[in-house]
Formats: C-alpha cells, sequence, structure tokens
C-alpha cells in the first residue's frame, strides 16, 4: 500500500503555530527518598507535532479532500515534511555549506509518516482566509 502524501500545493505552516513535543519514553521510579530513578522504558516513543496554517478557499477545499478522501478522515498515514529540517542547508562545523560536484548546496530532505492526532482539524476566519490547525502524531 502506497501512503498517501501530504499536497505539496499547500502552504506551510506559520512559524508560530509550529510546535514539536517529544514523547516520553522513559520509565520512572520514585523511591522513599532522594531523586527518582530514570531507565527507558519503550523502544519508540511518538512525537507530537502542532500545526497551524494560513489557507485560502482553494487550498482550504484541497485539504478537505486530503483529509476525507485520501486519509479517510485521519484514519490512515501519511507522509509529510518534517517543516523543522527540511529543505534547511547542509554545512560544516564552520558554517560553510556543502555542495555538489557542480557548485549546488546541499539540503536536508526529511519526510515524517504521521496520522492525525487528537486534535482534529479546526478551521478560525482571519479576513478572507482560513486558520487551519491540528496535530499529527510522528510514527516511529
Amino acid at each position: 500500500m502506497t501512503l498517501p502524501v501530504w499536497p505539496s500545493d499547500l502552504p506551510d505552516p506559520i512559524g508560530e503555530g509550529f510546535k514539536l513535543v517529544r514523547g516520553e519514553s522513559r520509565r520512572r521510579s520514585q523511591g522513599d527518598q532522594g531523586p527518582p530513578r530514570m531507565r527507558r522504558g519503550i523502544s519508540k516513543a511518538v512525537d507530537q507535532v502542532q500545526l497551524t496554517l494560513v489557507v485560502d478557499h482553494n487550498e482550504r477545499a484541497r485539504f478537505e479532500r486530503f483529509y476525507v478522501e485520501e486519509t479517510a478522515e485521519g484514519a490512515l498515514p501519511f507522509l509529510m515534511p518534517d517543516w523543522s529540517r527540511n529543505g534547511d542547508y547542509l554545512t560544516t562545523a564552520d558554517g560553510t555549506f556543502l555542495t555538489d560536484a557542480s557548485g549546488n548546496r546541499l539540503t536536508i530532505a526529511a519526510t515524517w509518516a504521521c496520522l492525525f492526532g487528537d486534535q482534529l482539524p479546526s478551521y478560525a476566519a482571519i479576513g478572507a482566509h482560513w486558520q487551519l490547525g491540528f496535530i499529527v502524531t510522528v510514527l516511529p
């Protein structure tokens, strides 16, 4: 089965609306005294990413088609760019850009496998546009 891919014709999330929360994979044991003991609990934790996009009416319709039809109303996993790293230039420790043989800067191509999270898509009108907000769960 091929996973649906996040529509490239939708805008990137706005900076203030992007929040990545790491999943908890530690197990905590509290003794009678002293600090708690921490150890690894599970091998893979899931991260939660909060996203906010500003879309026009056409982009909202495209998102709705992706959500309803391509991901079966959020039930199917999909591929999405990792906006925290995707498209960044690779550099050396001193900040020099890494390039290929032709002198083109090398960029990071980072993708997540996701599911829509507990906060399903919501819309708020802002003038002639919509503020679209939702949370995705990044699969390990």
